[in-house]
C-alpha cells in the first residue's frame, strides 16, 4: 500500500472545486494551508480593523468599539471584484470570537472568528441568512503550520431560489481571501524568522 503524501504547504482545497461547486448558494467551503504558526494567523485573522490582505471584505464597527466579539455588531462592506470601487454594505454581528484560550477540546489549537447577518426576518422564516466562519487549525502533523477553514452557510427564501447575492463569485472570492491571508500570513512568518 502506498502512503499518500500531505498537500504541499501552499495547497488550496475545498470541499468542491472553484469551477465545479454545485450548491455556492447554500455552503462555501476552502480550506487552505499556511507555512506558518496558528499564532501569526490569528493575530492578522482578528485585527479587523487592518484587513489590508483583504481586498473582498471589510468587518466595520463604530468607532471606539474595540476588538471583536460575540454579540457586537456592524457593517460589513463587501468588494464582489476586488477592485476598490463598487462596496456594497450589509449589518452584522459577531457570533463567535474564539481565541482558543478557553476549555475544551481544542484548546489552544483552533482559533475561530464567526459573524452572521440576516435581511427580512418574519418569525421563523426570512429573504436571506448567512452564518460566515473562519477557522484555523495547529496542521495535525505536528510541522507547525496551519491549517485555515473558511465557510459560508446561507439560508432563507434568496438562496433557495439561488438570489440575493452572487453565490458563484463568493465562492470564487472566499478562495481568493484565504490565498491572500496565507501569502500575508507566510511573508510576516518569513520577515520574523530573518529578523531572529
Amino acid at each position: 500500500m502506498t502512503a499518500i503524501a500531505p498537500p504541499p504547504p501552499t495547497t488550496t482545497t475545498n470541499t468542491a472545486s472553484a469551477k465545479s461547486n454545485p450548491s455556492p448558494h447554500k455552503r462555501i467551503h476552502h480550506e487552505t494551508i499556511i507555512d506558518a504558526p496558528i499564532e501569526l494567523a490569528w493575530a492578522a485573522l482578528v485585527d479587523v480593523e487592518d484587513w489590508s490582505w483583504n481586498k473582498w471584505t471589510r468587518l466595520e464597527l463604530p468607532e471606539g468599539e474595540g476588538p471583536p466579539s460575540p454579540g457586537k455588531t456592524g457593517t460589513l462592506r463587501a468588494c464582489y471584484e476586488g477592485d476598490d470601487r463598487s462596496w456594497e454594505s450589509f449589518g452584522f454581528e459577531f457570533a463567535a470570537v474564539d481565541d482558543g484560550s478557553g476549555s475544551g477540546k481544542h484548546k489552544g489549537n483552533r482559533r475561530t472568528l464567526a459573524w452572521k447577518g440576516s435581511v427580512g426576518a418574519f418569525g421563523p422564516f426570512c429573504l436571506f441568512r448567512g452564518y460566515h466562519s473562519v477557522s484555523l487549525e495547529e496542521a495535525a502533523d505536528g510541522s507547525g503550520r496551519t491549517l485555515l477553514v473558511h465557510k459560508e452557510d446561507f439560508g432563507g427564501l434568496l438562496p433557495a431560489l439561488r438570489m440575493g447575492l452572487p453565490y458563484k463569485t463568493l465562492d470564487r472570492n472566499y478562495r481568493l481571501m484565504n490565498e491572500s491571508l496565507r501569502d500575508f500570513v507566510e511573508a510576516r512568518h518569513r520577515e520574523t524568522a530573518r529578523a531572529t
